[in-house]
């Protein structure tokens, strides 16, 4: 099975220690973002993801560790940042808005592959298409600028794009994949880039973003397109594909279902957590749900077997000229299955390892429905109403052997979400855009965990334990801006009215019962003043002043208290597109009530999280810098994207660990600063001469944090560097292309007490070979080498794969799959995470390879 990476993110962590977690994303206003892009990763794997939703807020369930967190906005400049979770905790992060338009540049090269006018950038694809590329994605990786990840999603300056279109009407939200992965290559004639686009609302004074157009050609217009999958193979290797589209043009119609045996998910992580916390409702302030990511979704190969079967509808329309209506339900239901032999250490103890056996067998359900409403009312005035609801049930059952002891560990979550916005941009008085938004959400999440042992747990009598968990969120913000522009000035001026109730129940089921519950609640006010300035054509700056009046409320203790955040960004054009940018911000962190629980309550098999120590009311400020720059070179259609962050974060939130005969303790502290530096260079070379482009990424964080071993502080300091060079060939009149993609990737981990240290790093090259015969045949061959040291073993794998297909019959294709195929029996794979007080390495067992032979109809 072929392992894929997401570049700057981390290693991955087991579900220890986990955390709620809170992130909110602001602008330099400190008005919250919605929609914004939260990647948390770690060993070179995403952990979690998801989107903010109108107050800039998302909530999620992370293990104790280091990670490295991505938080990206179109129309804004990503920002990365190192975080250290030990205990429930808030991370709050300001993005800075690009506030400069394109301006017009023509690509002298030959041929011209790009013309950018404005805030659009029109891409030439006949001076890119070889006739090799198989679906839309195989187009994308070859442009100047952008990049497909592994899950199919669009990247622009290394971040996730908000929307892909095609024909301008949206298409399945911001699931790029259901574009990417499933529309033919050539059905589209042209692509363009919108980096100022602001949906369908022609009122001005909406928050802008980045989308991707698809012009199809005109030949699949006004029709009914489908395309039929059916393959079998070996190792049990199944799989049943069918993509149904109109594209009119008033907007689209598409079914896209899928069922296979062979380890594939037509969603990702992101649409997974976006759906949770239904993101989908647009608007200004996001929220930050407490989501934990299944493991159907990981993206690497670490599963023994897996089954999936989806099916997504979407439906747009135009309504009349001044009114559109969006609707999308999606249905996933996966069953997988994991097996790995893990080695623990301890690393607040010297030399003391444990050897764990792990079997897993899990359910997973997922649907989600999504309708959106909008209307220009006039020139001025827009109004929309979105609302979305997302059932979900999950399901893990794991035995685990440590020593002579066997643990059977069940845990079951159910989970309702449910959000609905009403949003208004108007003009008054003729000089002011106005912009009103009201959210209302509400998650309802349940979780039960059941432990089996051979001896008593956690120091008890019982050897058997079940716990029941419910946590309840509503949320309710309103939100209003008002922006004026004079001349080369831009004033903003943003009020939020914010109220948050989180209630949390828990109790353990016994000989006795005990039941405990926690409620958190705050309303708050927030005041944002900015002023944007175009001093000439080169310099503008951004002076941002953000205050927020909070009212907490914890169980019978209250508290008032008024948080003041500056923040400055400065921007230079060099000349042309190339710009450099310099910014500052403050802002200050508040606990969430997952992180000033004051009860025992068990994580899973091994880990008691005791009474947190970290007061209700304590702001964590923090204060970042980052220096950007960014530049197109017209003269051989190169683009270079780099960011260079500092940021120190006072007091914070940590953990401290106990360890004890057969289980460790972990409670919620405050520690010393957090300091991180972390840099990052994405670089698409072209040649004017040569037949083929370079793409190279490079990504180096370094963060020094602390925690506790039973109350004696230790330091701990980690690096990450990975590297990533792609070079793709595009000869012209060839029917052989070829791509060569290495892969380093190099974490240090290290920290004072026990003298701990481990460097753990991987080398990927990946050879590829791709072509085509007139129109009937088209193939493509790779070799994946991947050498594994995780500085206890190592391992050398080798990936074979292969794809083929013939047009044996009008319509009719011929189709052979191959995956994994030097490894059709058992393989595995070795990977390494580490919390607060564990780190594991682990030998897991993937799914075997396969072949497949199948037919493939369109029409």
């Amino acid at each position: 099975m072929n392992i894929k990476y997401i570049l700057l993110l981390l290693f991955p962590v087991l579900l220890f220690s986990q955390h709620s977690i809170r992130f909110k994303v602001v602008d330099e206003n400190n008005l919250p973002i919605s929609r914004a892009i939260v990647i948390v990763s770690q060993n070179n794997n995403q952990i979690r993801f998801g989107t903010t939703n109108e107050n800039g807020i998302l909530d999620k369930e992370i293990a104790s560790g280091q990670y490295d967190c991505k938080i990206s906005k179109l129309g804004f400049t990503t920002l990365y940042n190192a975080v250290l979770v030990d205990k429930e905790r808030d991370f709050e992060f300001i993005l800075k808005e690009e506030i400069n338009k394109l301006k017009d540049v023509v690509i002298t090269s030959r041929p011209k592959i790009m013309r950018i006018k404005e805030d659009t950038i029109s891409y030439n694809l006949k001076a890119v298409v070889d006739g090799t590329e198989n679906k839309i994605e195989d187009v994308i990786k070859k442009l100047p600028g952008l990049d497909i990840d592994q899950d199919g999603k669009v990247l622009y300056k290394g971040q996730k794009i908000d929307n892909v279109l095609v024909d301008g009407n949206e298409f399945f939200g911001n699931k790029h994949q259901m574009v990417t992965q499933n529309i033919n290559a050539d059905m589209i004639e042209g692509i363009d880039l919108l980096t100022g686009y602001s949906g369908f609302a022609k009122a001005s004074g909406g928050q802008k973003g980045i989308a991707l157009n698809l012009k199809t050609k005109d030949s699949y217009k006004n029709k009914w397109i489908t395309d039929l999958e059916l393959a079998a193979g070996l190792n049990v290797s199944f799989r049943f594909h069918s993509n149904s589209f109109k594209f009119f043009k008033k907007g689209n119609l598409a079914i896209i279902s899928d069922y296979n045996t062979i380890a594939k998910t037509p969603i990702s992580r992101e649409d997974y957590n976006e759906m949770r916390i239904v993101s989908e409702v647009d608007s200004e302030n996001g929220e930050f749900k407490s989501v934990e990511t299944p493991t159907f979704l990981n993206p690497n190969a670490f599963i023994k077997d897996k089954r999936n079967a989806f099916i997504g509808l979407n439906y747009t329309s135009l309504l009349g000229k001044r009114s559109k209506i969006t609707m999308s339900n999606i249905f996933n239901k996966t069953n997988i299955a994991e097996e790995n032999a893990r080695l623990q250490t301890n690393i607040g103890e010297t030399q003391s390892q444990y050897s764990f056996l792990e079997n897993k067998a899990a359910t997973y359900s997922l649907n989600n429905s999504s309708l959106k409403w909008e209307f220009n009312k006039s020139k001025s005035t827009f109004i929309s109403y979105v609302v979305g609801f997302t059932p979900n049930g999950d399901e893990d059952n794991q035995d685990l052997l440590r020593s002579a002891n066997e643990f059977r560990y069940n845990k079951s979550n159910t989970n309702f979400s449910f959000a609905h916005v009403a949003k208004v941009q108007s003009t008054l008085l003729k000089t002011i855009n106005y912009k009103f938004t009201a959210r209302h959400s509400v998650d309802d999440n349940r979780q039960k965990v059941d432990l089996f042992s051979q001896q008593n747990l956690f120091d008890s009598t019982f050897d058997t334990i079940n716990q029941n968990q419910k946590n309840q969120e509503v949320n309710i913000s309103l939100n209003n801006a008002f922006t004026i522009t004079k001349k080369s000035n831009v004033f903003s001026l943003k009020i939020n009215f914010l109220s948050q109730q989180d209630r949390f129940n828990s109790y353990v089921v016994q000989n006795d019962t005990v039941d405990i519950g926690l409620k958190l609640q705050r309303q708050s006010i927030q005041a944002n003043l900015s002023w944007a300035k175009k001093w000439h054509a080169k310099l503008q700056s951004m002076l941002g002043f953000n205050t927020t009046a909070v009212k907490s409320q914890f169980k019978e203790l209250q508290d008032a208290f008024t948080r003041y955040e500056p923040n400055l960004s400065l921007t230079y054009i060099l000349s042309g597109l190339n710009k450099i940018s310099f910014s500052y911000a403050l802002d200050h962190q508040l606990p969430e009530l997952n992180q000033v629980q004051q009860t025992d309550f068990i994580f899973d098999f091994q880990t008691l999280v005791k009474p947190s120590l970290v007061s209700f009311n304590q702001m964590l400020p923090k204060n970042t810098f980052s220096l950007q720059y960014f530049g197109v070179n017209p003269k051989n259609q190169s683009v270079l994207f780099s960011t260079l962050s500092y940021d120190v974060e006072q007091n914070a939130v940590s953990n401290s660990t106990k360890y004890n005969a057969d289980f460790i303790e972990t409670t919620a502290i405050t520690t010393k600063n957090r300091k991180s530096i972390k840099g990052l260079v994405l670089y698409d070379l072209k040649f004017k001469r040569l037949p083929f482009s370079i793409k190279t990424t490079l990504f180096y964080l370094k963060s020094i944090g602390f925690s506790q071993f039973d109350g004696v502080n230790n330091q701990v300091e980690i690096q990450n560097l990975t590297n990533r060079l792609q070079v793709i060939s595009n000869f012209k009149k060839s029917a052989v292309q070829f791509g060569i993609d290495y892969n380093f990737i190099r974490r240090t981990l290290e920290q004072n007490i026990a003298d701990f240290k481990n460097t753990t790093q991987n080398h990927q090259l990946t050879l590829s070979l791709r072509g085509k015969n007139s129109t009937k045949l088209k193939w493509d061959l790779g070799l994946k080498m991947d050498n594994q040291d995780s500085g206890f073993r190592t391992n050398n794998t080798f990936f074979l794969n292969a794809n083929i297909q013939y047009v044996f019959a009008k319509d009719f294709k011929f189709i052979f799959n191959g995956n994994n195929m030097l490894n059709l029996n058992k393989s595995q794979l070795i990977s390494t995470s580490f919390n607060q007080s564990f780190f594991t390495e682990s030998v897991v067992s993937i799914r075997p390879g396969y072949v497949m032979i199948g037919v493939n109809y369109s029409m």
